[in-house]
């Protein structure tokens, strides 16, 4: 179990790739350097702040240091992965993370199940054996695609926003312990899924040719969206930092691929009898899939809630949530190798902001274009950029 005193991490410098975003007239702000590590000893005079191009006063910063010991809330959602390697890799990354949250801080932990987002405990616990039983539970039950129905709502335990427990201090760290030894251990084919073919073009994958199956997997997206977007609303109420992690490869991240937007202007073969060709069919899914990641961003800025995505392949294919998350001030992590030892380091880092507030002109209900920065030389602040 981690602390966050420490502030000598440096990750690696892909996190820096993206830019942040928080709400009303206060935001969660994390700095880091010129290599990468967390900064913690900025003055108030060295923010500055703007809401839609109109520079904002702060009247209160609070450190790193100030702010480490407030009980934090951590929501991991695991949507559905097929590739078997790339499923080993998020269960190993997510149970070492689990291993290395702060005493105190809670974790609510979602997956999918049959055919639904399913949550595997009543709400936020503090007890790490009830971590590990959940997550224990996730390679089974992970289905490689979004097959089924979904729910209007989650399913499973649901959420409690009033569900408290003990924390099960050491026995529950260790059965993390053990969980992680038995995913890293694991035989072969133990995190299930089926081995991608090497080289298969994602637009292959979509069959844009039939825009009545990229028009239903589109809509399979949007009910998947809706419940995790039902997931940020319940969590307005709960007070402190609130950071939800979402572990994907699935449809979702296929449509959010560039190579969907290239392929609007791409020339493709038409075929007789097809319905209206690739080109309308990428079209169509680009402008539906912006929409509901605009909604997704728009929905986890009010709630207060960080974004942070385990999926994407590289700096430029960040998946469905990792398009997104930077603008609420979080990061996207390439489900590639060495994922477990960048994600899993991360909780220091992710921890470890500083909340800065302003003063409005008048109501500080409305939305708008958010940026802060520093006058120190060679910071990279991350922060929301909406609000």
């Amino acid at each position: 179990m981690l602390h966050r005193h420490c502030f000598g991490l440096i990750l690696s410098m892909s996190l820096l790739a993206g830019q942040p975003v928080q709400s009303r007239n206060q935001a969660w702000v994390l700095a880091l350097d010129g290599r990468g590590a967390m900064l913690g000893d900025l003055k108030p005079e060295e923010f500055r702040v703007k809401v839609d191009g109109k520079p904002r006063s702060p009247i209160q910063v609070k450190t790193p240091a100030q702010t480490a010991e407030a009980a934090q809330s951590w929501v991991l959602v695991f949507e559905p992965i097929r590739d078997t390697n790339m499923r080993a890799m998020a269960f190993v990354a997510a149970a070492d993370f689990l291993t290395k949250v702060p005493d105190g801080d809670r974790v609510f932990i979602v997956a999918r199940g049959k055919d639904s987002l399913e949550s595997l405990m009543p709400g936020f616990s503090l007890r790490r054996g009830l971590w590990a039983e959940a997550l224990s539970k996730v390679p089974t039950m992970l289905p490689e695609g979004l097959v089924g129905i979904s729910k209007d709502t989650v399913q499973g335990a649901g959420f409690q926003s009033s569900y408290s427990d003990e924390a099960d201090g050491a026995p529950g760290q260790e059965s993390l312990t053990a969980l992680l030894a038995r995913f890293r251990s694991g035989a072969p084919g133990w995190a299930k899924g089926t081995i991608d073919q090497r080289g298969v073009n994602v637009l292959d994958r979509l069959n844009l040719n039939n825009s009545g199956f990229v028009t239903g997997m589109v809509a399979t997206v949007a009910r998947e969206s809706k419940v995790l977007g039902m997931i940020l609303e319940q969590l307005t109420p709960v007070q402190g930092q609130k950071h939800l992690v979402v572990f994907s490869r699935c449809e979702a991240d296929d449509l959010s691929h560039p190579n969907v937007k290239r392929a609007v202007s791409q020339t493709f073969k038409r075929e007789k009898g097809d319905m209206g060709g690739p080109a309308e069919a990428a079209s169509l899914a680009t402008r539906d899939m912006t929409l509901l990641q605009a909604e997704l961003k728009t929905k986890a800025i009010a709630a207060g809630v960080t974004l942070y995505s385990v999926a994407g392949a590289g700096q430029n294919v960040m998946g469905h949530i990792g398009t997104i998350a930077p603008a609420t001030g979080g990061f996207s992590f390439p489900l590639t190798a060495g994922v477990e030892a960048q994600f899993g380091q991360g909780i220091q880092v992710f921890g470890s902001r500083y909340l800065v507030q302003w003063s409005e002109e008048g109501s500080a209900a409305g939305s708008g274009n958010l940026e802060i920065t520093t006058t120190r030389k060679d910071v990279k602040v991350m922060a929301q950029s909406i609000r």
